[in-house]
């Protein structure tokens, strides 16, 4: 397996992990956000990185750095490269770090990389090897858009836990696309892309998780009732515990809510033809052949706003030429 590592066995003793969800540092505030997100998003960040820090915990950010793959302002990137010397932590490719689907030397991602303050996972399989408390644990990932694997050799570790930034079947969500299974030799896997918190769910010797991301992305009666935190595990448990972050309420950073922001208690805060639609900007099949396929799957005949989208999407092709 020596030959597999993405970093070669670290032999740094650490009392724990320190998991950070889907951070979407931008410039701009997302969505209705009313207040200074940079800021706010930042201050999250530092706050994790310090819980790291008192406690021994290794942190690793499950995906999703960025909210915009490209042309982040330099102050911004900036200030997170002085964030992030002291602690050098992991960081998971998500699908918003990468530019039309690949991971290239011009996204913001690989320019934090350069810095060297960041360990970057950009590939699927073993990372590397720790010394948590006592106990051999073998880190593992599969970013975004990559496979996670039908089974995992130990090597002679007492824990495995496998990173992942994917559409995972956790109950009520509707958009998944990978069904969860045990993976023999994968103890607990820890997804980052789904930014609602769900309840962990065990099949056979793995347990999945999906603690949430930290930033409050839209407006939505979801997201009113988050609690932005990162997760700590601690061995030999087999359990994540949430460590609360300081939030502003959420009267303070959104407008207020109204019945047409509300969403089934089973959804996802975006709708999933939203989602979809930002699938298709983030990857951009060529032509627009991809997103004709999912015009046509997904608008209604007869609908006034549907008939104006499908109208527009052929004027911009130029579909009746």
């Amino acid at each position: 397996m020596a030959d597999d590592w993405l970093f070669p066995p670290d032999p740094e003793r650490y009392a724990g992990l320190l998991f950070i969800g889907d951070p979407h540092v931008a410039a701009s505030a997302p969505g209705y956000r009313l207040d200074d997100y940079a800021q706010a998003i930042l201050g999250k960040l530092a706050v994790s990185l310090e819980i790291a820090r008192e406690h021994n915990l290794l942190p690793l950010i499950l995906g999703d750095l960025f909210h915009l793959p490209r042309n982040n302002p330099n102050s911004l990137l900036v200030a997170l490269i002085e964030l992030f010397r002291p602690s050098h932590p992991f960081v998971l490719v998500g699908n918003h770090d990468k530019h039309e689907a690949r991971l290239t030397r011009d996204v913001s991602l690989a320019v934090v990389e350069a810095a060297r303050v960041i360990r970057l996972i950009d590939r699927a399989g073993p990372v590397c090897s720790l010394q948590v408390a006592g106990s051999r644990v073998l880190l593992g990932a599969s970013p975004d858009w990559t496979p996670l694997p039908k089974q995992v050799d130990r090597a002679g570790h007492d824990v495995v836990i496998w990173l992942a930034h994917h559409d995972l079947g956790f109950p009520g969500y509707d958009a998944a696309r990978v069904a969860l299974k045990e993976i023999p030799g994968v103890d607990m896997v820890v997804n980052g892309h789904l930014h609602t918190p769900k309840p962990p769910r065990k099949l056979g010797d793995t347990t999945w998780f999906n603690p949430g991301g930290i930033a409050r992305l839209t407006l939505s009666s979801h997201t009113r009732d988050l609690t932005p935190s990162v997760s700590i595990w601690r061995p030999p448990g087999r359990e994540l515990v949430p460590v609360p972050l300081p939030h502003r309420p959420f009267t303070e950073i959104f407008p207020e809510l109204t019945g047409d922001h509300e969403q089934d208690a089973g959804q996802e805060p975006e709708s999933l033809f939203i989602r979809g639609l930002e699938n298709l900007l983030i990857r951009k099949t060529t032509e627009g052949v991809g997103l004709k396929a999912f015009l046509e799957a997904n608008l209604t005949h007869g609908d006034p706003v549907d008939t104006y989208i499908w109208d527009l999407y052929k004027e911009v092709m130029h579909e009746d030429q």
